[in-house]
């Protein structure tokens, strides 16, 4: 290979670790929303929850005390209507958990091609060096057979 094509690989490289690099945070915010917006359904449903039993309990009270029968029909609604809340919310939050766990799968793949590719850029980078390396020695050895040469020919001029 050539100076300027493992330049250009070395080049190639560090444009995919970057992009690699950019795809990794991305993923990490979108991780993140995620995990935020689960916690704002589960802040919901755990208000929602407190919310029915405060209903329950005054549903109760109110059975205990004699209710008339309009009455305890609209609490059963209000249950009911509840109870259908609730079902929601958790089923809410059980998508934002399913899509919370499809993010992290991402980002971990993510996270497993970003390290892959430090591998490989290690690797280029040891091939680069190696290539560079023997570069400059064939390059020392030139000169230093130039040296060699131009030396003898300007001694046996200088006896003349």
């Amino acid at each position: 290979m050539k100076t300027h094509e493992l330049r250009s690989l070395q080049a190639l490289r560090q444009l995919r670790e970057q992009r690699a690099a950019s795809q990794l945070v991305s993923q990490q915010r979108r991780c993140q929303a995620t995990e935020s917006e689960l916690d704002q359904a589960k802040e919901r449903l755990r208000l929602h929850r407190e919310h029915l039993a405060r209903q329950a309990q005054q549903a109760y009270a109110a059975l205990t005390d004699g209710l008339p029968v309009a009455r305890w029909h609209a609490a059963q609604a209000l249950l009911d209507e509840l109870s259908e809340q609730q079902a929601q919310l958790q089923s809410q939050a059980s998508e934002v958990q399913h899509c919370l766990d499809e993010e992290v799968g991402v980002r971990e793949d993510l996270r497993l091609a970003h390290v892959s590719r430090q591998r490989q850029c290690e690797a280029w980078d040891s091939v680069i060096g190696q290539r560079r390396r023997g570069e400059q020695r064939a390059a020392e050895h030139r000169e230093d057979a130039d040296e060699g040469v131009a030396l003898p020919s300007s001694a046996s001029g200088a006896g003349r």
